[in-house]
């Protein structure tokens, strides 16, 4: 606190002697004090500290609130540090009162979101969660809001919190159980509704059937008792608020597209409401649920009224109805939806036209099936929002002009009459300026389209531009020098006239390139000033500015605009399947060149990767008891005779790791005592592991110990720990404890969870995925389990974009090319038949997860899947890989082929393809 720019540094002592003070009045009025005074490094923090930790554990509960309160407004790291422990002690304690009760988890929440990292809620998170289930209504909702924080920053420690929010959303909304005192206009506990509703967006859906079912059934009964019209506006307001959250977790829970379809139905009505808040909040769940839904057919059926939107009185039902447009559009609704946001480009607001601009750009590059509609829109667009855009947009432009030759020649075309309009935006310009520049030359045989013509047309617009402007076009007058010759005076008296301009970057520009065009070589200029190369592929700047203007809140969001691919994306990305290559583009299309071409020296130097460390999530185990130490390993034939619960811990055991086959994270295995879940990330030909083993049982576990190794064929290992270990150097696979992390805990407690890292690295092709070795003891008796790691050679394959045309050629030519792999098999895929278009879905997901990319359009049957990946060793170099999978769902059976330049890749690929098809 300051006065006049000086510190104010009276009133401390007598503050801190009216906290120290018997009376409440006086220690109310010195918090007061102490929370607008106090600084963090004051020499009375101290004494502070010692009297906020006495009172928080006084027997006067008014006394333990009003330190609690103080401790909310100063929150210093150092205090927050200190302190946490004592607050969760005073909650999770028996003795304390129910008002005592709901000021610590509200404290621990402002601790929590104003100093996260000095409170270490990873430490007390889970023991919060069963708090959720406590009998008063008041404690229930303080501790929901401190849940639903604690879930977006520890999702492990809180994974409970799923199944307590859905049993007790289940007693107050079928079961009827609530206090009187928590109705509210007929609506029973609304608010603790709402909190638990979000909280569960937090998680995936429920593994248990039965809580899927349990959960199902609370969201049907939402929507129904929703069907009954309120009285009062009260009332509505409630159960609308109600009935949002309900839909948007039914949204995110995606295991049921006849509830998308039921709510897209309810969506609509409420999009048409009267009321602009209904209206608001139905066209942004309406947008979150194009975030998920399979086909956009239900949404679309309200197109034009969501259209009609974009004309509100309200400005925030207008950037909903914005938002919504751009997540539903897709091919066959691009051109309406650029057509009418283009239109209403003219007459929106200001604040609006930025944003509207990016996603008219972004889903005109999206879904452009016409070379000629994509430029004619573009202009459109920078001669309309010019001055409302960053350069972004123009950049982007001509980056996709660059690398699709069927764009320059008409973009030249439509560049010319850019510059001889009656009015030319100054982007406009840019992007005519830049493309006349590099294929000028295509149209100068063209009727009005000269060389001269060009220049003339050019120089005529400089005078009127800014100063970037005008460099751009310097540049394009000495591109003209090198393309033509014959106006080369004409554009030398161009650089001339700059050479003497005030701006230093024109001066510059002006002085070097009349320099490089009067330098007697023959050479010089045309390798100076030689055509752009195509820009190597990466995520669009547009998408990237979008994505930014999303700022969080408090609480994060699950979801963003965009529709269902890029909410996919973005979900792998956070489950760490992102990672940052140091391969430069050029050399990466070389080498899969190369991979892909049979018959020739895939050797290819190693590269070196730089690893992203992420915060791996999900805390799954496993277990297999030994007798005698003896390990009992897991066969295909093992379930005879089994009991039917142990053989549907094996069936479920076998669907956890084939789903790990193509997702990055999930349950490797789930025992009585331990849980074993896995999250990776790879970047071919590395990869990183993580293990979390968590303790299920009611006792602690002692002596931990994770061991990974790889088993040759000859049965040896090669295991490998705490450090690497000098005798597998010549192994395919070499897997390796990551260095840098914290040594395993020597016991474990009930609900503890521990985490071990491990480094992979692909050699040469490999047929058999390292084992795992878990061993603990528990209540005296020792207990080792294996399992088998979900690393295959499958997992070190990149996906790779070809060109439609040529999938069928490298197709033919892997087949008829000598010493080529091919793994050929026809799959029982009875899922086929019950719903085509999901089980569709179903299929691109998984190739889209083991490292294919989708080649659409290839095939001439619209049913069948082609895929196109590179999979990459550090001592064998890459190795093309294709992928065609032909369903047939009339007789419930798909045939999947895979060809590969080494036949050990292909086996594998179509080995784990088997085991996924078969889980399902």
């Amino acid at each position: 606190m300051s006065l006049l720019g000086y510190d104010v540094n009276f009133g401390h002592r007598e503050a801190v002697s009216l906290i120290n003070s018997v009376k409440y009045s006086e220690k109310q009025i010195g918090y007061l004090a102490v929370s607008l005074l106090l600084i963090e490094h004051d020499e009375y923090t101290r004494a502070v500290l010692s009297t906020l930790r006495r009172d928080i554990h006084d027997p006067n509960e008014w006394i333990v609130c009003v330190a609690l309160n103080a401790i909310s407004n100063i929150t210093f790291g150092g205090i927050a540090e200190l302190l946490t422990e004592d607050i969760v002690v005073q909650l999770l304690s028996p003795a304390a009162s129910i008002f005592i009760k709901k000021k610590c988890a509200l404290c621990l929440l402002r601790l929590l979101r104003r100093a996260p990292d000095a409170v270490d809620a990873g430490q007390w998170a889970a023991k919060i969660v069963p708090y959720l289930g406590h009998p008063d209504i008041g404690v229930t909702l303080s501790v929901a809001s401190l849940v639903t924080a604690l879930a977006q920053q520890f999702p492990e420690e809180t994974r409970k919190a799923a199944s307590v929010a859905i049993h007790r959303l289940k007693a107050v909304v079928i079961d009827n159980d609530y206090p009187v005192d928590y109705v509210y206009y007929k609506v029973p506990a609304p608010w603790l509704q709402i909190k638990l509703l979000r909280l569960l967006q937090y998680f995936p859906a429920p593994e248990s059937a039965e809580l899927r079912a349990l959960l199902m059934s609370i969201l049907r009964h939402i929507i129904n008792v929703s069907q009954e019209v309120p009285r009062e506006l009260q009332q509505m307001d409630a159960q609308y608020s109600i009935l949002f959250e309900a839909i948007n977790l039914g949204i995110h829970l995606d295991i049921d597209q006849g509830l998308m379809r039921e709510c897209a139905v309810l969506l609509g009505r409420f999009i048409t409401s009267r009321e602009t808040n209904v209206r608001y909040l139905g066209l942004e769940t309406m947008a979150h649920l194009a975030a998920y839904i399979d086909t956009l057919d239900p949404i679309k059926t309200y197109q034009g009224v969501i259209v009609r939107s974009l004309r509100d009185r309200d400005v925030s039902v207008r950037r909903r109805a914005l938002d919504l447009l751009y997540s539903m559009c897709d091919v066959d609704t691009a051109r309406g939806i650029v057509s009418e946001l283009l239109r209403h480009m003219a007459v929106s607001d200001f604040a609006l036209r930025e944003e509207m601009a990016l996603k008219v750009a972004i889903l005109t590059e999206k879904y452009a099936t016409e070379y000629s509609w994509y430029v004619d829109v573009m202009m459109r667009l920078v001669s309309l929002a010019g001055d409302h855009m960053g350069d972004e947009v123009w950049h982007r432009i001509v980056q996709v002009v660059l690398a699709n030759e069927e764009l320059q020649l008409y973009s030249c075309k439509i560049a010319l009459q850019t510059l001889r309009a009656p009015v030319c935006h100054e982007s406009a310009f840019k992007v005519s300026a830049y493309v006349l520049g590099e294929f000028g030359h295509l149209i100068a045989n063209a009727q009005d389209s000269a060389p001269i013509d060009q220049l003339k047309a050019l120089q005529a617009r400089m005078p009127a531009t800014s100063q970037a402007a005008r460099a751009v076009a310097l540049t394009t007058v000495a591109k003209f020098v090198n393309l033509f010759p014959e106006i080369k005076t004409l554009c030398l008296r161009v650089l001339d006239r700059y050479r003497g301009a005030l701006d230093a970057e024109l001066q510059q520009r002006a002085c070097e390139y009349y320099a490089l065009a009067t330098v007697e070589s023959e050479d010089l200029l045309p390798t100076v000033l030689e055509e752009m190369p195509p820009f190597p592929e990466r995520q669009s700047a547009l998408m990237s500015r979008l994505l930014k203007r999303e700022g969080d809140t408090e609480d994060q969001r699950t979801w963003v605009y965009g529709g269902r691919e890029i909410n996919r994306e973005r979900n792998l990305q956070k489950a760490g399947k992102s990672s940052t290559s140091l391969v430069s583009a050029d050399k990466e299309e070389r080498e899969e060149e190369e991979a892909l071409s049979p018959g020739e020296n895939n050797n290819a130097a190693s590269v070196a990767y730089a690893k992203t460390a992420t915060t791996l999530q999900s805390a799954d185990d496993v277990r297999q008891k030994q007798n005698a130490g003896v390990v009992q390993e897991e066969k295909d034939d093992a379930t005879t005779g089994l009991t039917p619960e142990e053989q549907e811990r094996i069936t479920k055991s076998k669907r956890h790791y084939a789903r790990l086959l193509w997702e990055g994270d999930g349950i490797l295995f789930d025992g009585d005592e331990i849980q074993v879940g896995v999250v990776a990330q790879y970047k071919p030909p590395a990869g990183r592991i993580g293990i979390f083993l968590g303790n299920k049982s009611t006792a602690p576990i002692y002596d931990i110990s994770i061991h990974a190794f790889v088993r040759d064929d000859d049965g040896a290992t090669a295991e490998m720990t705490t450090a690497p270990p000098a005798t597998d150097e010549k192994g395919a696979l070499g897997i390796q404890q990551a260095a840098g992390q914290e040594a395993l805990p020597s016991s474990l407690m009930p609900l503890g969870q521990a985490r071990l890292f491990f480094d992979v690295a692909c050699r040469r092709v490999f047929a058999t995925p390292p084992t795992l070795r878990i061993a603990y003891t528990m209540a005296g008796a020792p207990t080792v389990s294996e399992l088998q790691l979900p690393i295959t050679m499958g997992h070190f394959i990149d996906p790779v974009t070809i060109p439609v045309s040529d999938f069928f050629a490298r197709w033919k030519q892997l087949g008829d090319s000598a010493g080529i792999g091919e793994a050929q098999n026809v799959l029982k895929t009875p899922f086929l038949a019950a719903d085509t278009v999901e089980a569709g879905q179903w299929m691109r997901n998984v190739i889209g997860g083991m490292g294919f990319a989708l080649i659409h359009g290839a095939d001439p049957e619209p049913d069948n899947l082609v895929g196109v990946g590179i999979a990459t060793t550090e001592g064998s170099g890459r190795f093309g890989c294709l992928l065609r999978v032909e369903p047939k769902a009339l007789h419930g059976l798909t045939r999947v082929t895979i060809r590969a330049t080494n036949p050990d890749v292909a086996r594998v690929v179509a080995t784990n393809i088997n085991m996924v098809f078969g889980s399902r």
